[in-house]
């Protein structure tokens, strides 16, 4: 009967933090500093040039949203090799885990 309390609270802690993580991340890309990228994000991709600043543009709003989530994470996660155009993210779950241990301190 215990280990059903403690996981289920667990599972409670868990969506509260999957929450929690979420908020932050609508939250930083809210920042000006992150808003930056939006314009060239949402324009239109006429040629290859735009599709390529496109790509950039998300690319530097995804690495500024972490940063912006927890700057330690993204430091020793991302910073030395930083998220790169075509990159898929393998790195996502380390840094949200990283986050998650920073919300236990």
């Amino acid at each position: 009967m215990n280990n059903k309390k403690s996981s289920s609270m667990s599972f409670t802690r868990r969506r509260q933090l999957d929450e929690a993580f979420r908020r932050s991340n609508r939250q930083c890309e809210q920042k000006e500093l992150c808003q930056k990228y939006l314009s060239t994000i949402s324009g239109q991709t006429d040629t290859s040039f735009q599709q390529h600043q496109k790509e950039l543009a998300e690319i530097e709003m995804i690495n500024c949203i972490r940063r912006c989530i927890s700057h330690l994470c993204y430091r020793n996660i991302y910073e030395k090799d930083p998220l790169e155009r075509g990159e898929i993210d393998v790195r996502a779950n380390q840094f949200k885990s990283c986050w998650i241990k920073e919300q236990k301190i």
